[in-house]
């Protein structure tokens, strides 16, 4: 008997389970969903939707992490551009033009985690065994202790 891959409702929700990272931080709730209604039914949405949950979790955090320091970045250049202002300077201090410059950083991560979801949704919707680096191994893990 010939083994074959996943039917086509298997990957449609797989892919759904990635692409959910668009709606960044509540797309955890999605593929948390897609895995609990789907983890008995189907091993290959169980893999990708865990694997999923997991990315959209580590990009939430680690973008959360980052907006926290950029706040604290962002606060603390207020201290010389108070200065600067109580001398009469104009011009703002390059702490708070780096501080500012530095925004961005967050954002730009926030679209490269985005885009690698939507690479996994796609690879997924192929139905190729599609892993996240680290996070992939560690979720098969987790369910063969199942």
């Amino acid at each position: 008997m010939e083994a074959t891959g996943p039917t086509q409702d298997e990957r449609t929700m797989a892919a759904l389970a990635h692409a959910s990272v668009i709606v960044f931080g509540m797309g955890i709730i999605a593929s948390v969903v897609i895995w609990v209604t789907q983890k008995e039914l189907s091993r290959y949405v169980a893999f990708q939707a865990l694997q999923a949950t997991v990315y959209h979790i580590v990009g939430f955090c680690i973008f959360m992490a980052s907006m926290l320091c950029w706040l604290i970045l962002y606060f603390a250049s207020f201290i010389p551009l108070m200065v600067a202002a109580t001398q009469g300077s104009d011009d703002p201090p390059l702490g708070f033009l780096l501080a500012m410059l530095l925004m961005v950083v967050p954002l730009i991560f926030m679209g490269l985690w985005i885009v690698g979801g939507l690479w996994g949704a796609v690879r997924a919707f192929r139905s190729s065994d599609f892993r996240y680096l680290i996070i992939g191994d560690q979720v098969e893990r987790w369910l063969a202790v199942d």
